[in-house]
C-alpha cells in the first residue's frame, strides 16, 4: 500500500502585526496615470499625489460611469479651459521647507509628462505630451498658505476618467494608500509602489528593463542593472517592506531574467500581508512533511532553512511532493530517504542566482 501525504492541522502561530495606516486613505487613479512617463523630484512627486487626492471626488463619480463635470471645481472657475483648486502647503511639507516646495512647483510647471491613452471614439492609441499644471504660489508664508493649482481640462480628463467594462464596472485603475506614497523618502518609492499596486490583483507582472528605465525617467542615468538595483529597487523595497499594504523582493532568485549576462526583464511578484500569512502556513506544512514523512531531525532542518530565502514555499512544496512520488513508486532503491530528500532540496534550491 502506497504512503500518501495528508494535510495536517497546524497550530497557528502568533501573527506579526504590520503597522499599516489606521485610516485607509485610498487613492484611485487610472492606469494611464500610473504608467505615465516623467521624471519628478521627491517633492514634485508628492505634489502630483496631492493633485490626485484632490481629484478623488471626480474620480469616484467617474468609477460609477457618471458625469463628474457638474462638480464645483468644474463650475466655479471663469476660464472654461481649466479647473482650479487649492493645496495647503502644510499638507506637503513643514513650514521650514515651504520655500523648497514652492521652487519645486515652479519647476514642475515646465516638466513635460507623457500620458498614454486610447481615444474613446477611434480606439486608437495616443500619447499626450503636456505639463501637469500651472500654479499660483504665495510670496509670504503663513499657517493658511496654499498653492492655487490650475489644470487644463484635457489633462484633468486624463487624470480622472476611469474606463468601464461591458457590465459598467470600473477597470484599468490603480488603488493605493495616500499616506504610504506621501511618506516616501526616496523619489522612486511612490512611483514603484503605485506600479505594483496596479498589479496587486494579478499577483505580479513582468516588465522589460528598458521599459522600467523609461517609466522611471532614468533612460541614461543608470546604465547597468546593478546600479538600478542599488539606487532604486533596494531603497524602495526597504521603504515598503512590511510597512505598506504591498511590496516586492528584488533579492529573490527569479526576480530577473537574463539573456546571456545581460538582465533584460524584471519579474515583480506583488507581496501582501495576506500572502505572507499564507506562505508562513505553507512553510509550517513543509517542515511538518519533512519531519513526519522523511524522518528529518532538527539538524537536517537547519541545513535547509536557508533555501526559503531563495525559493518560494510553493516551489519547495512541489519538489517535496515530486520526491514523495518517486519514493512511493520504488522505495527499495532509496535506502536513506532523509539523505535523499535533503540532497535533492539542496541541489535544487541552495544556489541563488548571483548578479
Amino acid at each position: 500500500m502506497k504512503k500518501t501525504l495528508k494535510v495536517p492541522r497546524v497550530t497557528k502561530k502568533q501573527e506579526k502585526i504590520l503597522m499599516l495606516p489606521a485610516f485607509k486613505d485610498y487613492i484611485y487613479q487610472p492606469n494611464r496615470v500610473t504608467n505615465a512617463i516623467y521624471e519628478y523630484s521627491l517633492t514634485q512627486e508628492k505634489v502630483f499625489n496631492a493633485v490626485m487626492y484632490y481629484l478623488q471626488d471626480a474620480i469616484k463619480i467617474s468609477r460609477k460611469g457618471e458625469d463628474y463635470t457638474q462638480l464645483k471645481i468644474f463650475k466655479d472657475f471663469n476660464d472654461s479651459q481649466f479647473i482650479k483648486f487649492n493645496i495647503p502647503l502644510k499638507e506637503l511639507s513643514i513650514p521650514q521647507n515651504y520655500e523648497h516646495v514652492k521652487k519645486a512647483v515652479k519647476k514642475l510647471a515646465s516638466i513635460v509628462i507623457e500620458f498614454p491613452y486610447k481615444d474613446a471614439v477611434t480606439k486608437e492609441n495616443y500619447v499626450r505630451y503636456a505639463g501637469l499644471l500651472s500654479a499660483n504660489v504665495p510670496v509670504e508664508n503663513n499657517r493658511s498658505s496654499h498653492i492655487e493649482v490650475e489644470i487644463d481640462k484635457r489633462i484633468a480628463k486624463l487624470l480622472i476618467d476611469i474606463e468601464q467594462n461591458q457590465f459598467g464596472q470600473p477597470i484599468n485603475y490603480t488603488r493605493f494608500l495616500y499616506s504610504i506614497a506621501q511618506s516616501a523618502k526616496n523619489k522612486y518609492t511612490s512611483r514603484v509602489y503605485k506600479l505594483i499596486c496596479s498589479w496587486r490583483k494579478k499577483g505580479g507582472f513582468v516588465i522589460s528593463l528598458d521599459s522600467f528605465r523609461e517609466q522611471m525617467g532614468i533612460d541614461s542615468k543608470y546604465k547597468y542593472y546593478n546600479d538600478i538595483k542599488k539606487h532604486i529597487l533596494v531603497p524602495v523595497q526597504e521603504e515598503l517592506f512590511e510597512k505598506a499594504d504591498c511590496w516586492f523582493n528584488c533579492n529573490s532568485e527569479d526576480f530577473i531574467t537574463k539573456q546571456g549576462n545581460t538582465v533584460t526583464h524584471l519579474n515583480f511578484k506583488v507581496i501582501t500581508p495576506e500572502l505572507i500569512k499564507e506562505d508562513s502556513e505553507k512553510k509550517d506544512y513543509v517542515l511538518y512533511l519533512l519531519r513526519t514523512h522523511f524522518k528529518f531531525e532538527d539538524r537536517h532542518i537547519e541545513q535547509i532553512m536557508h533555501i526559503f530565502n531563495h525559493a518560494s514555499v510553493s516551489d519547495i512544496l512541489l519538489k517535496i511532493m515530486q520526491l514523495s512520488d518517486v519514493y512511493s513508486k520504488d522505495a527499495t532503491k532509496i535506502t536513506d530517504i532523509t539523505g535523499y530528500v535533503l540532497k535533492s532540496l539542496l541541489n535544487e534550491f541552495e544556489n541563488p542566482l548571483k548578479f
